[in-house]
């Protein structure tokens, strides 16, 4: 979803601003601890007061939206026509927030289908410096439950993320980032510059 922003010609910085400002109220770890699902009208709020345009064809460069169709399981990639729905679907995490209907068909977050989707750069995968953020932390000892949960969501990641990996530049997937998760609201600064450093040190060590 962030993406969106910087392909609108949002600095970074700006986007991090923006997330400080409103991520707490889109997204309340503490209602889905109670079991609740979350509204996306919040998100949709969000997205449409900052957001400068409303199709993927005002945006100032390329941008693909990966999906899930949620009767299939299949994956959808967006990139043209209305720019939020698309956004709202890909945030749709199943017994989190509800599936996103567009055209009569419900979607949900992309990675359920397709964690790296590199599909729309295939005839120039050579030149792909992939990014993925959510890697395995060491396994030490015994964990909790949710962290069980986390750890076992994510294991079945992996071969998926390995096979879209193939034939890219680069993998970027920072350790580091292990110690956060999808509830880390708090610590945007400290993943970002996590990633960053991470980043620049691979692309220097790729000279």
């Amino acid at each position: 979803m962030l993406g969106a922003f910087v392909a609108a010609g949002i600095p970074p910085a700006e986007v991090l601003a923006l997330i400080h400002a409103h991520a707490p109220e889109i997204f309340n770890p503490w209602r889905i601890l109670r079991g609740d699902r979350l509204s996306q009208q919040r998100m949709r709020d969000f997205l449409e007061s900052f957001l400068p345009v409303k199709r993927f064809e005002e945006l100032g460069m390329p941008f693909f939206v990966s999906t899930t169709d949620f009767t299939t399981g299949r994956q959808r990639i967006f990139s043209s026509g209305d720019l939020v729905p698309p956004l709202l679907a890909a945030s749709a995490v199943p017994m989190i927030f509800p599936a996103v209907e567009i055209n009569g068909t419900p979607y949900v977050d992309g990675g359920l289908s397709n964690n790296l989707p590199i599909e729309p750069f295939d005839d120039r995968r050579a030149e792909v410096i992939a990014v993925y953020v959510n890697p395995l932390a060491p396994l030490n000892g015994r964990i909790g439950f949710w962290d069980t949960f986390d750890r076992t969501v994510h294991l079945g990641f992996r071969e998926m993320v390995a096979r879209s990996a193939q034939g890219c530049r680069l993998l970027i997937e920072p350790p580091d980032l292990a110690a956060f998760s999808a509830f880390s609201l708090y610590d945007a600064d400290l993943i970002r510059a996590i990633g960053f450093a991470h980043a620049k040190q691979v692309l220097a060590l790729a000279k």
